[in-house]
């Protein structure tokens, strides 16, 4: 398929629009936090986006090869989780913070490409990596706290769940990799918030916290958090359908800049000089590597 540059500039325009419904997201999820914990916003995001992408199933049935059903769970629960982790890392630091440890997912992507796939990891690639891994440190500012490691883990469990996507473009419609995702982040969500009712644990904070029953201006919240994620999720999937990958890639950390707006007009204290330059690190590591697919 030949992409002429009006093809490139309607892909571009595309994922600017996915990237600030992204952060639109990360700012309703934000306002959430402060009367419910993360693993409830967890359920509520998905529960919305479920019955949106439901109706653009109704309006074109889905037609499955299959063929890998466990991988597609894996894919789902895999994903679930990582919002889990993403949700609980908003709730605890600023918007900036927790979308740049998100954005660490194309390093460990490259590193499971290379260990999982047989995948070659190119000498500037390897800089690459190096280079990431050098922002999170400063990002980090040299600290393993239970925040950071789960900002980490949202980077990493995202990458494991994108991995397992390119396994199963050939057996299933991408709506179905959606829906298998969205599915089990209503159901294990579900699960956790029951199990909160019986057990705690500081080790999984991030996951067990019990259902609040949301009030007044919560519902708002719930709702344009959901249909922000659903349309991101959509403009997205054209964006890449327009553009060559790695021009897509690149663009998408225009959230970055979305969210650390978004977080500031939220009241976010300005990131110190040291979390900047990590970040840029991070940003940098990514663009390297997205340039290369």
């Amino acid at each position: 398929m030949i992409l002429s540059s009006t093809d490139t500039r309607r892909g571009i325009f595309f994922m600017l629009i996915a990237s600030f419904l992204f952060a639109l997201t990360m700012v309703f999820a934000k306002l959430l936090s402060a009367s419910m914990g993360s693993v409830e916003v967890t359920f509520w995001r998905n529960s919305i986006g479920l019955a949106v992408i439901g109706m653009f199933v109704l309006r074109k049935p889905i037609r499955n090869v299959g063929g890998k059903p466990l991988t597609l769970i894996f894919r789902g629960v895999v994903g679930t989780v990582a919002l889990l982790t993403f949700f609980y890392t908003i709730s605890a630091t600023t918007l900036s913070n927790a979308i740049v440890y998100a954005k660490t997912e194309p390093i460990f992507t490259a590193l499971l490409a290379f260990f999982l796939l047989g995948e070659k990891l190119k000498s500037h690639a390897i800089i690459a990596v190096i280079i990431g891994f050098a922002g999170v440190a400063m990002l980090s500012g040299l600290e393993m706290g239970y925040l950071h490691i789960m900002g980490i883990l949202t980077g990493f469990l995202s990458a494991l769940a994108y991995t397992s996507v390119r396994s199963l473009k050939a057996h299933y419609d991408e709506r179905t990799v959606v829906l298998s995702f969205m599915i089990s982040g209503v159901v294990i969500p579900l699960v956790l918030m029951i199990t909160a009712e019986y057990m705690t644990s500081e080790l999984l904070a991030f996951a067990l916290s019990p259902f609040v029953m949301p009030i007044g201006i919560d519902w708002l919240w719930i709702a344009l958090m959901g249909i922000a994620a659903a349309y991101g999720q959509i403009y997205m999937t054209r964006a890449y359908f327009y553009a060559q990958a790695g021009i897509v890639s690149t663009v998408s950390y225009s959230v970055v800049l979305f969210a650390t707006l978004f977080g500031i007009f939220l009241g976010d204290v300005l990131p110190t000089p040291m979390v900047i330059a990590g970040g840029i690190l991070i940003i940098l590591s990514g663009i390297l590597l997205s340039r290369q697919k």
